[in-house]
């Protein structure tokens, strides 16, 4: 089991450093996309990424720290993925796996079911597969 490792006040204060470093940029003309994420974050100050969450339990400033990345990273993939400048598809799954937005359909129905009642079963002439009674 490894000892655990002794957490730095400026951790907090690289990660505000880390966010000005997270942009996007061109490259030959082609957009080098620089998202901002917790586990390169984690690699940047040469530690586990776990280590990272235990300690953003821990320390108020820290957890700060972690949250405006976190908060950067949604802002980011959904504006850039709503102006076309980010893989949709790229985008959605991060949306969905780290931020808890996810595709939803509406299951619910308006048909509800007809019933019809025994004086025009009889006037009509609707037997029980008709109408679904299956009084015997």
């Amino acid at each position: 089991m490894a000892r655990p490792v002794e957490y730095k006040e400026e951790y907090a204060d690289e990660a505000e450093k880390y966010l000005e470093d997270c942009r996007d940029y061109l490259d030959d003309k082609i957009k080098k996309v620089n998202l901002p994420t917790i586990e390169r974050f984690a690699l940047r100050i040469g530690h586990h990424k776990d280590t990272l969450y235990e300690w953003e339990k821990i320390h108020p400033k820290f957890s700060d720290a972690l949250a405006k990345i976190r908060v950067e990273q949604k802002e980011r993939l959904l504006n850039e993925g709503l102006a076309n400048n980010y893989n949709s598809t790229i985008a959605k799954l991060i949306l969905s796996a780290n931020h808890g937005m996810v595709e939803r359909q509406d299951v619910t129905s308006d048909s509800k079911p007809i019933i019809v009642p025994p004086t025009l079963i009889n006037k009509y002439g609707l037997n029980e597969s008709t109408t679904g009674d299956s009084k015997k």
